[in-house]
Order: C-alpha cells, then sequence, then structure tokens
C-alpha cells in the first residue's frame, strides 16, 4: 500500500521522500506563509533598554507569542518544510496527498493521505487520518501528531496513547538546527503508525461504559455549586447526550441499552461538543476551533478516561 522511494533490495526506505510530495509540501508552505517572524528588542518608557525581547511577523507587524531573551532564535517556515516533508513520509507516496497550512501563533501544518487510508469504524462511521504538525511561537514543544477526522462529525482529534506522538521541548536557542535535525530524524519513524491508531479505535470502540459518569469525571462539579453552574452543567451534557444519539442514527449504530456507550462514542461525543458547540471568543474558523480542540483540558481528560479503560 506505500509507494515511495526504495533501497537497493526493493524495498520501501521509511526516512526518504517522494520527490513531488516533498515539492507539493513546500510549495504549499510557501505560498501560505509568505512572511518570515523577527526579533527586535523591546523599550520601556523614553525608550530604556530591557533584557526583553518581541517577535513580529514581518508582514503586519504583529506581535507573536510572549517576551523573549536575547538567546531566542526563531524558527523559520523552511525549518517546518523540513519537518513537514519527514513527518508525511508516514502516508508513502504522494497521491491523492493533500497539505494544508495554518496560522495559530505559529506554524500548523496538516498532511491527508488518499482514500486508501480510510478506517471503517461501524457502519458508515469512518475516519482518515491527518498529520498534524506544530510549530509553534508559544512556548509548546514541536511536534508532529497522527490523528483522525471523522465524517460522522467533521471531528479533527488524535489518540495520543497510541504511541504515534513525536514532539520535543526544543528551546529556540543558538542550537535551534541541530536539535530540529534530531526532530526531522524521529518525525521520519511515523512510518506504519496509522496501524496503531485504527487499532487503538477498534478497541475504544468495543469497551462500553456510563456516559453519565464518564460526563462528570470530564467535568466535575465542586462541591458547592450555584444554580447557574448547575444550568449550565445540564445544557451541556445534554448537548453531548444529543450529539451522540444523533451521531448513533446518522452512523446506523443500535441503540443500546440506556445510558451505556462505548468509550469511543464519549471520547467523540465530548470531542465533538468542545469542538463544534463550545463558545470561543470571535468567529474563528472551523479549522481553528478543531485546532484548539485539540489540547482543550476537557478532550484531554476524555481521551484519558477512554483510554484507561480499556484496562479498567
Amino acid at each position: 500500500r506505500h509507494g515511495g522511494p526504495r533501497t537497493d533490495s526493493g524495498t520501501r526506505d521509511p526516512t526518504m521522500i517522494d520527490t513531488a510530495l516533498a515539492s507539493q509540501i513546500e510549495q504549499q508552505l510557501l505560498d501560505t506563509f509568505t512572511w518570515s517572524v523577527d526579533k527586535f528588542p523591546l523599550r520601556g518608557p523614553d525608550g530604556l533598554a530591557t533584557p526583553h525581547y518581541g517577535l513580529f511577523r514581518s508582514d503586519t507587524g504583529d506581535c507573536v507569542g510572549p517576551a523573549v531573551s536575547a538567546k531566542y532564535t526563531p524558527h523559520t517556515t523552511e525549518d517546518v518544510v523540513t519537518l513537514a516533508e519527514a513527518a508525511a513520509g508516514a502516508f508513502g507516496d504522494g497521491d491523492g496527498i493533500q497539505v494544508k497550512a495554518h496560522w495559530h501563533n505559529g506554524h500548523v501544518v496538516t498532511v491527508a493521505p488518499s482514500r486508501d487510508y480510510r478506517l471503517q469504524v461501524y457502519g458508515t462511521d469512518t475516519v482518515w487520518p491527518r498529520l498534524i504538525i506544530h510549530a509553534g511561537y508559544d512556548g509548546m514543544p514541536f511536534s508532529a501528531q497522527l490523528g483522525f477526522f471523522r465524517d460522522a462529525c467533521r471531528n479533527l482529534a488524535m489518540v495520543r496513547s497510541a504511541g504515534v506522538t513525536t514532539g520535543d521541548s526544543i528551546r529556540h536557542t543558538y542550537c535551534l538546527r541541530e536539535r530540529i535535525d534530531d526532530l526531522t530524524n524521529r518525525f521520519r519513524r511515523l512510518t506504519g503508525s496509522w496501524d496503531t491508531v485504527c487499532e487503538t479505535i477498534r478497541r475504544l470502540d468495543q469497551q462500553e461504559l456510563d456516559l453519565a459518569e464518564f460526563v462528570r469525571d470530564v467535568y466535575p462539579l465542586p462541591a458547592e455549586t450555584t444554580r447557574r453552574q448547575r444550568d449550565a452543567y445540564v445544557r451541556r451534557t445534554d448537548k453531548i447526550v444529543r450529539r451522540i444519539m444523533r451521531e448513533r442514527q446518522q452512523t446506523g449504530r443500535p441503540t443500546g441499552s440506556p445510558g451505556i456507550v462505548t468509550a469511543w462514542e464519549a471520547f467523540n461525543g465530548v470531542q465533538g461538543y468542545v469542538q463544534h458547540d463550545a463558545k470561543r471568543h470571535g468567529r474563528p474558523s472551523e479549522f481553528t476551533r478543531a485546532i484548539v480542540a485539540l489540547r482543550d483540558p476537557a478532550v484531554v481528560r476524555a481521551h484519558d478516561l477512554a483510554m484507561a479503560s480499556l484496562t479498567a
């Protein structure tokens, strides 16, 4: 199922990437990120010198991330191109692969393979792999994470405990280039990880749990609550339940026992609520909402609880 460059023995070399795919990724990123992020000293009143520096976009002058030190070395779009090319090798050749780039406190890149990588979880409940690359200026580590896009609810999520997250707390210092070279080599080792994600999803879909208890664990109420807090809790729970029931009808799943769902349904119910229904400041795009939801504390708790149910 994998194509791409091959070794002398005829087997595919997982550390190499198809030339056409590399060119596609490079062109897409350079066309999207047409600016650089530059470092300038920050001044106090009357031009007073400070030990702090700020990061600014070269096109708009907008400030990016928090203040940094004099040793801080911003990464470049070319660095992101290198990381994206390395991680995209997980999908073999470039046939049918789509690359999307987005700015959210740094560079965010998603790579999606052809339909050959589709997983049918149940009935019309299908998921497709998405390689998500974060290279931010917000203090978060560089990372490449193999997640999934779910057709039933247009969720963009990931199974963190499937052993396919690769990242490093790279400090933006003079040794940035050397550390990125090391991270690039580790990104290349994601080859074949989609099989691991698929197996984890199948196990989650076979494990049943109590939905009310699951939601209480994700969104615990304090010992003393106001009526407003209780009403908000009921409204949120109702939206999560309605989302799960709606998706059951849409995907052809049986109704099952009252209040009992699979760990897969429970996780997607919370993740879908956070991505699509939770209030956000401004009017973020669907892609921005998806990226923010990936790191939302409730989504992380829902993931950990779902995974813990497999060993309970």
